[in-house]
């Protein structure tokens, strides 16, 4: 009774839940108990190696360093493990474990987990290597069967290739073709594109029934004129091994509704916004035609609840976070750009070449169902365009406009002053050039955070040169001046991360227990801040935080490894904010940035324990590399 009884205890915790059955067996069978009062001192530091790996069953203890303060390591309690390192290593023991409290553990003989490593080699690189190398993976599959939504065996838009939606062979015409008779074959398949080939069968463009409307139809085109005259170019691919949502993100990102799909270099197909309705039942490519076809503001207003629901499906099918925020993002770029549109039309455009931009959160590409639109207008140094006065007038109008709109919409309204009443949301490259800078340098923190956040600004319309231009001028102030790189690395973004779980609660670096974390703030928060930092340091312009880490990463600015397992951290706590605010917004709760540790899982509370260990390892890199080759010069 008592060997099953720890049989179950080792199947529900890592890394010994991913042993095979004969293993966790051997280990239960040999188990011993051990208890240790409150305040006892387990393995001392620089003493005797451990004879043994603990496991803790019941209470806690902490790790420590002895030096003039104690530097405490970590908080570990029940399901953790303790005495690794020294135990394979048989040297002594480099840290203090003391028992916080009354602790029973489970001891497992040094020769048993010697058998187990030579039988289990992932078992032991547990303890000694990342932990996202191995079990990331397994954490993100028991968070997908918690929301699990399709029954077993229905396809998933995020793990089926996007040959297997492909309805047939891919019907094409000569491009000499008449537009007649190409509409006569489109018919005869009923398809709603026809792509036309070169003599060798190459694709030189394609037809689609949009095409018959709108160049045909409504311009008066000769039924009898080559097809090739109405055909668009420029074909946009994608390879048939590709999942239909890298397909989806394609269609999206080109605003296109017909893909070209290709299997090793030669034509294969053609999906549309049609397949992915039918393999998931709704689409945000179907979200995205809704939006264009809307002819006013109060037709938007429908759309974000479509957009919540299609966010919610690609969650629970199991969907990477940093691709779900990619599609709430574009959904909002069209949704903005279509607003933006609607307020033209009615009030008229600008003669001053602009760029309507977005920052902070939004422009990195990272929004999340907690969503407030940062936006704001620059415009060209140049003032013969137009009198001052009038692009003044033409900004206040678009402004309001999109204010109302939104809310209407059910989305927050943005901040109109975010740099102080007396700043406006709008100005020309030079205007917003100084703003920023003095809000960097500005003494109120709400202030500076928010100059920090316009660093990572996107242009969504208009002329995207202008913010590119700007953000040139920014970054390089940036670079030539010392002070700008110590405010993007203030204590804000180089504070001590929690390092801990211990019973119920979370633990910080000062010992207080927390029932709730900011997940944003505690976590992902400081990952975009030391990113940032890099990437300006660098003069890179991206502005996604994994974008930026690719690049740096290329440019050999960061470890490879490093760089993997940063990404996977920043992607699991993403992951886990979104699923907190999923839950909360089908239970009609208020949607916040707050989790509650104590109802993780031991696997889901362990990912995060060491995503908290990546966050020093690259808070140094930024510190080292701002001594060494610093803005200074």
């Amino acid at each position: 009774m008592i060997t099953e009884d720890c049989i179950n205890f080792l199947k529900k915790t890592p890394p010994y839940q991913f042993l095979k059955e004969p293993a966790i067996r051997t280990i239960a069978e040999n188990l011993a108990l051990e208890f240790f009062p409150k305040n006892t001192l387990i393995l001392t530091q620089d003493g005797t190696p451990s004879d043994s790996l603990r496991i803790i069953k019941k209470g806690g203890v902490k790790i420590y360093i002895s030096k003039d303060d104690d530097l405490v390591i970590d908080y570990k309690s029940e399901g953790d493990s303790f005495g690794y390192v020294s135990l394979i290593s048989g040297d002594k023991s480099r840290t203090n474990v003391l028992a916080v409290e009354d602790t029973l553990c489970y001891q497992i003989p040094k020769e048993v987990i010697l058998d187990i490593i030579n039988t289990e080699p992932l078992f032991g690189e547990y303890f000694m290597k990342s932990f996202f190398t191995n079990y990331l993976d397994k954490t993100y599959s028991e968070m997908r069967n918690k929301n699990l939504l399709f029954k077993e065996g229905e396809k998933l838009l995020y793990t089926t290739p996007v040959k297997e939606i492909i309805g047939g062979e891919a019907v094409t015409a000569p491009k000499e073709i008449s537009i007649k008779d190409a509409a006569g074959i489109m018919s005869k398949h009923k398809i709603s594109s026809l792509l036309l080939v070169n003599k060798q069968g190459a694709p030189l463009g394609i037809i689609t029934d949009k095409d018959l409307r709108e160049k045909v139809v409504a311009e008066g085109i000769e039924p009898t004129a080559p097809a090739h005259e109405i055909m668009s170019t420029g074909l946009v691919t994608t390879d048939s091994r590709s999942t239909c949502f890298d397909a989806l993100s394609v269609m999206i990102r080109h605003n296109i509704h017909h893909l070209i799909v290709t299997e090793g270099g030669e034509l294969a197909g053609v999906v549309t916004n049609h397949d992915f309705m039918m393999l998931q039942g709704t689409s945000p490519l179907s979200i995205m035609k809704n939006i264009d076809r809307q002819k006013s503001a109060e037709e938007l207003i429908p759309i974000q609840e479509s957009i919540n629901q299609t966010i919610s499906i690609l969650l629970k099918e199991g969907v990477k976070a940093s691709h779900v925020l990619r599609i709430i993002t574009e959904l909002h770029d069209r949704l903005i750009s279509k607003i933006i549109d609607l307020s033209i039309r009615e009030s008229g455009s600008s003669h001053c070449p602009f760029a309507f931009f977005v920052y902070g959160t939004e422009g990195r590409r990272e929004e999340t169902f907690k969503t407030v639109i940062r936006c704001a207008i620059v415009y060209d140094d140049e003032k013969a365009y137009c009198d001052k006065k009038d692009i003044e007038e033409f900004c206040r109008n678009l402004i309001a406009t999109l204010q109302e709109t939104l809310k209407n919409c059910n989305l927050p309204l943005f901040d109109t002053c975010p740099l102080g009443s007396n700043v406006p949301i709008y100005g020309d490259i030079s205007e917003w050039e100084n703003n920023i800078l003095t809000a960097l340098r500005s003494s109120k923190p709400d202030i500076a955070a928010t100059g920090k956040k316009m660093l990572d600004s996107r242009a969504v319309y208009g002329n995207e040169s202008i913010i590119e231009l700007l953000k040139d001028r920014l970054y390089k102030s940036i670079r030539e001046n010392r002070k700008y790189s110590e405010i993007l690395l203030d204590d804000s973004s180089l504070q001590k991360s929690p390092i801990g779980f211990f019973k119920k609660f979370f633990i910080d670096e000062r010992g207080e227990q927390l029932e709730k974390m900011d997940i944003k703030e505690k976590g992902s928060a400081h990952i975009v801040e030391i990113v940032r930092a890099m990437a300006i340091g660098h003069n890179i312009h991206e502005t996604s935080t994994i974008d930026r880490l690719n690049t740096l990463s290329q440019k050999g600015l960061i470890p490879r490894e490093l760089h993997n397992n940063i990404i996977s951290a920043f992607e699991f706590l993403l992951h886990l904010l979104l699923q907190s605010q999923l839950e909360k917004k089908e239970t009609d709760m208020e949607i916040d940035n707050y989790i509650e540790p104590e109802k993780l899982s031991m696997l889901e509370k362990k990912t995060l324990k060491e995503t908290f260990t990546l966050l020093p390892t690259l808070q140094e890199k930024v510190k080292s590399y701002y001594r060494q080759e610093s803005l200074t010069q």
